[in-house]
């Protein structure tokens, strides 16, 4: 659908709202995360809920003592495990990668992180060389099955 520049002030808004809401949302850019579990030391580690992490009841059996409860005030406690990062990449995937991959999604296998690393693709920030360096040393090199948490999120 294309924006026409006759279209009312509000009647653009509308449309513009209409067209981010509905396209592919890749708007903010994607994130690849490696975490792995940790005790809480001052609150202020990333997390994730005990909810979130139900996929895999292995991982929360083998965490159970890192489970902790955290109160959000707006909507109440819930439990979590905090944890802490052990690799990070923004951008730089082939765009396939969205539709095999899922928004907000937890992996625990290598299987996983290794299909991942199929997707690399350079970009205007990135060479190729240097995306797939850095996701060696940072997401396959150091993933341990029970341990880790491979995250991806756009």
């Amino acid at each position: 659908m294309a924006l026409k520049s006759h279209f009312s002030k509000n009647r653009l808004s509308i449309n513009c709202t209409y067209l981010l809401n509905t396209a592919n949302i890749r708007l903010m850019g994607l994130d690849l995360w490696h975490f792995s579990p940790t005790l809480p030391k001052n609150g202020l580690e990333d997390y994730f809920t005990v909810d979130e992490l139900n996929l895999n009841p292995e991982f929360l059996q083998r965490h159970h003592q890192l489970i902790v409860e955290k109160d959000f005030e707006e909507y109440g406690k819930s439990q979590v495990i905090y944890v802490q990062i052990k690799g990070y990449q923004r951008k730089g995937v082939k765009s396939s990668f969205y539709s095999d991959f899922k928004n907000d999604g937890v992996y625990f296998d290598l299987d996983d992180v290794l299909k991942a690393f199929s997707y690399l693709k350079a970009d205007h920030i990135s060479k190729l060389s240097d995306l797939e360096e850095n996701f060696q040393s940072h997401f396959i090199d150091n993933f341990i099955e029970g341990e880790s948490i491979f995250h991806v999120s756009w």
